[in-house]
């Protein structure tokens, strides 16, 4: 699931947030810069975040990243935990990243569930 900053009042849907995650929509609507925030390569929750928001899995997203450096675009900040994920979202408004749905709480909002693809 998708989560940002308890405050943040944003509606998103999925094709907001894979603008965002692509840094493709790289402000919030009060102006703000938003802060994509993706776990490590290789995690879990990447793979499953790359697959079911972006429909590919993150390795297919190198070469992307690679012409978006290129162009000074830098990709998303990456951080090692879900726990840090949340933590960094709660105290920086204008992150967004993603967690388990296990691990939601009152610390941050709830902006989208990520539901699994049709087999």
């Amino acid at each position: 699931m998708a989560i940002v900053h308890r405050t943040r009042s944003s509606q998103l849907n999925i094709h907001d947030v894979v603008n965002i995650s692509l840094k493709r929509r790289r402000f919030w609507d009060d102006g703000a810069p938003i802060v994509p925030v993706n776990r490590e390569p290789g995690s879990d929750a990447r793979e499953t975040f790359s697959r079911r928001a972006l429909g590919r899995p993150s390795a297919a997203f190198t070469a992307y990243w690679n012409e978006q450096y290129f162009h000074g675009v830098f990709p998303p900040i990456t951080l090692s935990s879900s726990a840090a994920v949340k933590r960094h979202t709660a105290t920086e408004r204008n992150a967004i990243g993603y967690i388990d749905a296990s691990e939601a709480d009152d610390s941050v909002r709830v902006v989208l569930r990520l539901e699994q693809p049709p087999s």
